[in-house]
């Protein structure tokens, strides 16, 4: 398997508080990575971790094969564009002078190079405007830091939180643009978002991460497989029941909650309801349903939280 990101028990404290608890992700070339996860599960200092801005505590990560303490890591990260938080524009520039600045940075000299970025994310109607950035839409500017980001033609592009506090049409011109230079051009996504159901339209696969743990790596597939059906069983002793079942079902799929024990995705019903009887317990009341993306979210979340 060919890599982009692999981390190995990545882990960052502040003041001896772990926000980043040995966090193992695995990102395959050509991934659209759904890192999803509650405001101030940690998503934001991983994603500061990868891209040098601060230094882990412990564990390590390889960044196309390249370990973060190894000379190798400098040249591996020039395959990356990030934007960290908000994209780091100058609002009283112009799109292309925004370009022409971040060029300079880059030691990059080509007037050719910056036309095509703009075209390339559908900002060539403000090639030759004069308008600052302080004047775009909320979405002009994101999509004017992604061309930021696409100058040194990354593998791997970064983006926390793109679609934050944009409108419903640019939400789609974002998913669209990220779709786009995934499909043509291969490029990588580590994709942060609180917010799944967006996600779920363009990722092909998620990292689930609360409270500083990644709780779930799952491909898009499976997660539509585990998504429709959930099961809920109330018994005499929720305890056992929920031992009796972990030996069964990957914890993932299993969480804990006072009114019953949840089971994610298909289950041979019958078969389940024999082992619990079987097992001296008393079966109150069997439930199922049809879940959501975001209800399967909010499954995991009490689960890992029980834990």
């Amino acid at each position: 398997m060919d890599y982009a990101l692999k981390t190995f028990d990545l882990s960052k404290q502040y003041k001896k508080k772990a926000v980043v608890n040995k966090v193992n992700m695995n990102i395959c070339r050509g991934d659209i990575y759904g890192f999803v996860g509650e405001n101030g599960s940690g998503k934001t200092t991983i994603i500061r971790l990868i891209t040098g801005l601060i230094s882990p505590n412990g564990g390590s990560f390889e960044l196309f094969g390249a370990t973060n303490t190894s000379p190798e890591i400098y040249s591996a990260r020039k395959k990356i564009g990030a934007i960290v938080e908000a994209p780091s524009i100058y609002q009283n520039m112009s799109a292309s002078d925004n370009l022409r600045m971040q060029c300079r940075l880059m030691g990059i000299n080509s007037e050719e190079k910056i036309i095509s970025t703009l075209k390339e994310v559908g900002l060539e109607a403000v090639i030759n405007d004069k308008k600052h950035a302080s004047d775009f839409s909320l979405g002009m500017r994101q999509r004017l830091g992604i061309a930021m980001a696409l100058l040194g033609d990354p593998e791997f592009i970064i983006l926390d939180e793109p679609m934050n506090g944009l409108d419903p049409a640019g939400i789609v011109e974002i998913r669209e643009l990220i779709l786009k230079l995934n499909g043509e051009k291969n490029i990588t996504f580590l994709i942060s978002s609180h917010i799944l159901t967006e996600l779920s339209l363009v990722a092909t696969k998620y990292g689930i991460i609360s409270h500083g743990q990644i709780i779930r790596e799952i491909t898009a597939t499976e997660l539509r497989a585990e998504c429709g059906r959930i099961t809920d069983i109330v018994a005499a002793d929720q305890e056992k029941l929920m031992q009796l079942l972990r030996q069964s079902f990957d914890e993932s799929r299993l969480s804990y909650r006072p009114e019953g024990v949840r089971i994610n995705g298909d289950v041979n019903l019958h078969s389940v309801l024999c082992e619990i009887i079987s097992s001296g317990n008393e079966i109150l009341s069997v439930k199922c349903s049809e879940t959501s993306i975001e209800d399967y979210y909010l499954s995991l979340l009490g689960g890992a939280k029980h834990d």
